[in-house]
C-alpha cells in the first residue's frame, strides 16, 4: 500500500512540472518587453496567416507539421516556449504534445491572434 500511495505522490508532482501558463497579451507583451527572458514564439498557423502578420521574432512551424514531428524543435525542449496560432485550437493541441514530450515551459495565449489582433499590438509582417 505504501508503494501506491508513493507512486500516486510521485504522479502528481511530476504532472505540475510541464504545466501550461496562461497569459494575457497585454502580459506576454509587457515580458516580451521588459524581461531579458528569451522566448520561443511558435506560430503554428498556416504559413499564409503566418506571413500576414505575427508576433516579433516568431518562429512558424504549421501545427500538423509540428504534430507529425516534434524533433523539429526539440533543442527548445529547456527554453520557454510561447506557442499561439488564430484563435487557441491549434496551439491547444501543439501544447498538449509538447507537455506530454516533456518540455518544460510552455505558455499559452489568451485568445491568441484574435485577442493581440483586438488590442491593437504590434504585428510583423513579410
Amino acid at each position: 500500500m505504501r508503494g501506491v500511495l508513493t507512486l500516486l505522490i510521485l504522479l502528481l508532482f511530476s504532472s505540475n512540472l510541464h504545466a501550461i501558463e496562461l497569459l494575457t497579451v497585454k502580459e506576454l507583451k509587457k515580458e516580451l518587453d521588459q524581461t531579458d527572458q528569451t522566448f520561443i514564439l511558435l506560430d503554428v498557423r498556416t504559413i499564409e496567416e503566418f506571413n500576414s502578420g505575427r508576433i516579433k521574432n516568431s518562429i512558424n512551424i504549421p501545427h500538423d507539421l509540428l504534430l507529425s514531428d516534434t524533433s523539429l524543435i526539440a533543442g527548445y525542449k529547456n527554453e520557454t516556449v510561447v506557442v499561439y496560432c488564430r484563435s487557441g485550437k491549434r496551439a491547444s493541441l501543439v501544447l498538449e504534445r509538447l507537455s506530454d514530450e516533456g518540455f518544460r515551459t510552455l505558455i499559452d495565449i489568451d485568445g491568441d491572434m484574435l485577442a493581440w489582433n483586438s488590442a491593437n499590438l504590434p504585428l510583423e509582417k513579410e
